[in-house]
């Protein structure tokens, strides 16, 4: 039975722009409002900590075929 995921990585920031090509984490989550809702906690800690990090929504991947939709 094909699966869907809601992808979630973590990225630099580098000289003040974010560098996607680097990928520190990356989370699955079952639901959208999962995966939103731990970016906003992530990205509020590394604020809140100095960090130069970004959590960013990647999408909807399908697991059997590994296809963003």
């Amino acid at each position: 039975m094909t699966q869907f995921f809601h992808i979630v990585q973590v990225h630099p920031i580098v000289g003040g722009h974010l560098n996607d090509h680097k990928v520190l984490e990356e989370r699955e989550f079952e639901s959208p409002f999962e995966a939103h809702s731990w970016v906003e906690i992530r990205n509020t800690r590394a604020q809140q900590n100095k960090e130069a990090l970004l959590a960013v929504y990647v999408g909807c991947v399908n697991d059997e075929t590994g296809e963003l939709v």
